[in-house]
């Protein structure tokens, strides 16, 4: 179980450190405006990945 918790933070880093590839600035800091699909994946990773941190 703790295995696949640290391979699902794996995955959301990886989503993180790449970011958006229009808006190269965006990490995530402050949630997505929704005008671009790429930065509210990423917003998302962030989000579950707080998540999972928490737990």
């Amino acid at each position: 179980m703790e295995q696949k918790k640290e391979q699902r933070q794996i995955e959301l880093l990886k989503i993180l450190a790449k970011g958006c590839k229009k808006h190269p600035a965006y990490r995530a800091i402050r949630k997505a405006t929704e005008r671009c699909e790429e930065c509210v994946v990423v917003w998302q990773a962030r989000v579950e990945l707080n998540a999972l941190e928490e737990s």
